[in-house]
């Protein structure tokens, strides 16, 4: 019997990307990464996008050796100690060891001496873990990039209020992120203050999009075991209802899928301001990204910029 992992498995896999960086942010992110990504279906890829050449100033041979042992290697390269602590994080949780078999995958980047570089760990189970060195002019094209190429089932990104530039500490600035916000293709966290056991705040408006947003996020919050919240907007007395209509949808479809709601609630006035102010109690704010207009434009793609500019804490665009 052979441990390879066929096409058809891989398909059948549950794939994260975590951006890592030098904040704090970002390795809460890696621990909320391992709870979604519990069981052995689950892949996790940690990407570490630095700038264009970045001042490395060093031979060919030092260059080829750093590529073949990205971690061990004694230069100081851009993105290597927050790679190394990422990794040590995950043996330190107990989701991986040191028996997981390593490959080391280099591609050559015109105009970079280091170009991109992948450490790939593989458990006999089937789970990987690999660690990404990307280069790319800014922190948000590289990671779009790798979005595009990894065919990821979600994507967590640290979201800073005081991250106002790029640096070449590879920060994901806040223009930055909303670019991601408004490219992206796929589910992501904006992670903010991410804590793991305040469960999802899923926002619905009644609408077959906001439902499969309402599907996607459920599956989510199943395999970390967070609690599900649905909450729903009226603008006015008048829409009340249709908002109690649209919670009800939400929790026939979630409980068809064999789950639970933990909570409901319907609140009144601008969605915002409401969604703002309810979600600081939860792990995350999930909304579902899209150009459609709902009940008060809820899921309209300005309201969930806006929501992802104003919250305190945590927000997922579904897509």
């Amino acid at each position: 019997m052979t441990n390879d992992i066929t096409e058809q498995d891989k398909q059948k896999r549950f794939r994260i990307l975590v951006c890592i960086d030098r904040t704090d942010e970002s390795y809460r992110g890696l621990r909320y990464a391992v709870r979604i990504g519990s069981g052995t279906d689950a892949d996790i890829s940690l990407l570490y996008v630095r700038a264009v050449d970045q001042g490395l100033r060093t031979g060919g041979l030092q260059m080829k050796l750093a590529r073949e042992n990205l971690l061990e290697w004694g230069l100081e390269l851009p993105g290597k100690k927050s790679l190394k602590r990422a990794r040590n994080m995950l043996i330190e949780m107990g989701y991986m060891s040191d028996d997981w078999r390593e490959k080391t995958i280099h591609t050559d980047v015109k105009g970079d001496p280091l170009g991109d570089n992948t450490i790939e760990y593989k458990k006999e189970d089937g789970r990987t873990i690999a660690l990404k060195l990307m280069v790319s002019p800014s922190v948000d094209l590289g990671i779009l990039d790798e979005v595009e190429t990894g065919a990821y089932d979600i994507v967590i990104l640290s979201s800073q209020d005081d991250a106002d530039d790029e640096d070449d500490n590879g920060v994901l600035s806040t223009q930055a992120a909303h670019n991601i916000a408004r490219e992206i293709k796929t589910t992501a966290i904006f992670a903010r203050e991410l804590e793991e056991a305040h469960g999802h705040l899923i926002c619905v408006d009644g609408t077959d999009h906001s439902m499969e947003a309402v599907r996607k996020d459920a599956r989510i919050a199943s395999r970390c075991f967070c609690p599900i919240y649905l909450f729903s907007v009226a603008p006015d007395d008048t829409h009340v209802e249709e908002a109690e209509a649209a919670i009800a949808k939400a929790q026939s479809v979630i409980e068809e899928m064999g789950l639970a709601v933990s909570g409901t609630k319907v609140a009144l006035g601008d969605p915002v301001e409401q969604i703002v102010e309810e979600g600081r109690n939860y792990s995350l704010i999930v909304l579902a990204a899209s150009q459609k207009a709902g009940l008060r434009r809820f899921f309209h793609t300005s309201v969930a910029y806006k929501v992802l500019e104003h919250a305190k804490n945590s927000v997922m665009l579904v897509r």
